[in-house]
């Protein structure tokens, strides 16, 4: 069972990094803001019991270490399109590790849709 301050860390990262690609947000301080953020922290609650069974603190670390390689890439590359593709390459990891659907968490699938990441 993952804990929710990995939860937490997830949908923070997440929801900033989206926002870097499309917004060109300030990726720290969008992690910064959506990890105090009421609905990200109910969020985090809610998914760490919700997905209780189906990923382990193992499993999610192992997203939250990819999301944090794109950050880092981020900062290296500074590149659109090849921030878009990191942030769909950890969707799609976790649509593979959900057998095959993207689970419904926080905004993923508006995230994913809006980001095209079925068609890289």
């Amino acid at each position: 069972m993952a804990s929710f301050h990995v939860w937490l860390e997830v949908l923070s990262y997440i929801k900033a990094l989206f926002e870097g690609i499309t917004l060109g947000a300030d990726v720290g301080k969008a992690y910064q803001r959506h990890r105090e953020e009421k609905d990200t922290i109910a969020e985090a609650q809610r998914v760490s019991q919700v997905f209780a069974s189906t990923y382990s603190e193992d499993e999610v670390q192992a997203i939250l270490a990819r999301l944090k390689a794109c950050r880092d890439r981020f900062i290296k590359e500074g590149s659109g399109a090849a921030r878009q593709k990191c942030l769909c390459n950890v969707f799609k990891d976790v649509v593979e590790g959900n057998g095959g659907t993207l689970p419904r968490i926080d905004d993923w699938e508006r995230f994913y849709r809006e980001l095209k990441c079925k068609a890289d």
